[in-house]
């Protein structure tokens, strides 16, 4: 029953630090759980970007067929081409103000590309069919979003199973922010950067 002093102060400081290190984790994970940031970019990659971006491969390939096909009949033509151009760059603006979820920091809304060119030019028809964005939309829906898409909802998924365990909770918040800053790059560099 006897302790020597030394086997005293050794287990106090082992339970000094061991009860340090348990509530800074605690500590540390409670703040994890109360970040919105991981919440919102798990909200956008389950519930946005997957629907929106096979939604989107969809209607850009679908429209651009048919583009081409009623490109035959000229005035007909030309007025499906300038209307579906249209709805890409749309579909391109959406995807920069949802990316938004997974950013800390927000850009201004003034930065996005409109979805209407001005028509002052000379030739009025064609200039959202020949703009560098709308092509930029075009390839970023079919070829970029369309292949990262499945990887991206896999992992935000397995983030998400994880987070469910207590101790993986600051681990998987990390992931998804590590995950959305990602997206939020990947988005507004191809997107909106010149």
């Amino acid at each position: 029953m006897n302790q020597k002093p030394e086997d005293i102060t050794i287990s106090q400081t082992n339970h000094e630090l061991g009860s340090r290190f348990d509530c800074t984790y605690l500590s540390s994970t409670v703040e994890a759980a109360k970040d919105p940031l991981p919440w919102k970019c798990m909200l956008y990659f389950i519930f946005i970007s997957t629907p929106f971006s096979i939604f989107a491969y969809i209607w850009i390939l679908s429209t651009f067929f048919a583009a081409v096909g009623t490109s035959l009949i000229p005035f007909i033509g030309y007025f499906f081409w300038w209307l579906w151009a249209l709805s890409w760059r749309s579909l391109g603006r959406i995807e920069l103000l949802a990316t938004r979820l997974c950013s800390e920091t927000d850009f201004d809304i003034e930065l996005l590309p409109k979805v209407y060119i001005d028509l002052s030019c000379e030739c009025k028809f064609f200039p959202p069919i020949l703009d560098k964005y709308t092509w930029r939309c075009f390839a970023y829906f079919v070829f970029i979003k369309w292949f990262i898409t499945p990887f991206t909802l896999a992992y935000a998924l397995i983030l998400f199973l994880i987070w469910l365990l207590p101790p993986c909770l600051l681990l998987s918040s990390n992931g998804l922010i590590l995950l959305g800053k990602m997206q939020y790059k990947l988005t507004r560099q191809f997107l909106l950067d010149d």
